[in-house]
């Protein structure tokens, strides 16, 4: 175990040290991993990973042959939303179990803010949107945490994902979710500009219904998503997200970050609920709490609330999920003060997890402490404005996240 750790590590950290870095060689490993001596490695484990037991079970299964596709979901803030950390444990869970696709995305670039950077959207017109943090609500925000509506009859949209880290993320069912119903353009799927699609009806075919799928003949890496009117009363088109998968067994590793998020945008958005049905995710992460932090009002039972209340929503529609809580990094409050309220909220989350039976992964305490922000950009992993963290300090984030799930999955597997 020890071995496969440090093996990982290193090629984790080969990959960014810069230069001007220098780390520390622990002189009880024999290995000589290089590792930054801020960060409490022997403390990079889950708590309570006996709650995530049935993800493990499938996680097998999957491992020895099963054909059957894992969800993962991973909501957060800005730390979620450029996808630096999420991307570093989707990689390795896919390299790892299988690659079942890139999941759910969301044209960000179109609706104005920034995106990961293995898709690329665009679009022919400006699009009306909406943030589950906006004073504007309308459209109202669903699973992504954000909504875009027009009324243009022949609006349309691009997404093209991008293969990377020896993944590849061409597509053949696309999946959209949206609004349906009478008053809702159609919506033609195309898998290249110059073919004609599929046009597909926005009417429901049952009550309630909220996506539609298209599964295109060949593996593509683009799709165009294009208004329809076809009917006399169809006005718009609302869209909430757009899955994509491929038809592999594997791992689909869904991301939902918006800047600024705290627990209670996600509560305050029934529709983000409503339509979680759509992932049924088999493992819900919950990486927020940075904001809240920005507080100097927060309270830990404030914090407790807000998270039981999300916790609860999440189970009431997927009541056979796993879930894992992730606290913050410490990070700087107004820029240039070492923060005392984030040691709050950490308090909160583990007790939240501790009352709620999940399981907890402590990144404040793993990453330093209060006041190892310093420390962190000393290292170069932060960005000027001490609260993100570079590429860098997030591909390290996430590989010190992943090293503690497949840490407690073999254990699992080993008993």
């Amino acid at each position: 175990m020890l071995s496969l750790r440090n093996s990982f590590l290193t090629i984790i950290l080969a990959l960014f040290i810069s230069p001007g870095i220098k780390g520390q060689v622990i002189e009880a490993d024999t290995l000589g991993v290089l590792e930054f001596p801020f960060i409490n490695y022997k403390a990079d484990t889950l708590i309570n990973a006996d709650h995530l037991t049935s993800f493990f079970e499938k996680l097998r299964k999957l491992e020895n042959g099963d054909s059957n596709q894992l969800s993962i979901l991973h909501i957060g803030d800005s730390h979620i939303q450029a996808d630096f950390l999420t991307r570093e444990v989707r990689k390795a869970f896919q390299q790892r179990f299988g690659n079942a696709g890139r999941g759910l995305v969301f044209p960000l670039r179109v609706a104005g803010t920034n995106e990961p950077n293995d898709y690329r959207s665009s679009t022919n017109a400006g699009w009306t949107v909406a943030k589950i943090n906006s004073p504007n609500r309308l459209p109202e925000p669903g699973l992504s945490g954000i909504s875009i509506l027009s009324t243009e009859n022949g609006i349309y949209f691009d997404v093209t994902t991008s293969n990377h880290d020896d993944l590849d993320y061409a597509f053949d069912q696309v999946t959209l979710i949206h609004r349906k119903d009478s008053s809702q353009f159609d919506c033609r799927f195309t898998d290249s500009p110059p073919k004609f699609g599929y046009l597909m009806s926005a009417s429901p075919m049952e009550p309630g219904e909220i996506t539609t799928s298209v599964r295109f003949e060949n593996p593509t890496n683009f799709v165009r998503i294009q208004a329809e009117q076809t009917e006399v009363g169809q006005n718009s088109v609302t869209v909430n997200g757009l899955v994509l998968t491929n038809s592999k067994p594997g791992i689909v590793y869904n991301s939902v970050g918006i800047n600024g998020a705290h627990f209670n945008d996600y509560n305050n958005s029934p529709l983000f609920y409503a339509q979680l049905k759509v992932l049924m995710p088999d493992l819900v992460i919950l990486s927020l709490g940075a904001n809240e932090g920005a507080n100097i009002k927060v309270t830990v039972d404030e914090v407790i609330a807000s998270v039981i209340s999300m916790m609860q929503r999440i189970k009431s529609v997927n009541p056979g999920t796993c879930i894992l809580i992730a606290t913050p990094a410490d990070d700087y409050f107004r820029k240039k003060y070492k923060n005392p309220y984030l040691e709050a909220v950490q308090r909160a989350l583990k007790q939240s997890a501790e009352q709620e039976h999940v399981a907890c992964w402590d990144m404040y305490g793993i990453s330093g402490g209060f006041g190892s922000c310093s420390e962190w950009k000393k290292a170069a992993l932060m960005q000027k404005d001490g609260v993100h963290f570079n590429k860098q300090g997030y591909t390290l984030q996430g590989s010190l996240l992943y090293q503690a799930l497949i840490d407690s999955y073999l254990k699992y597997v080993a008993n």
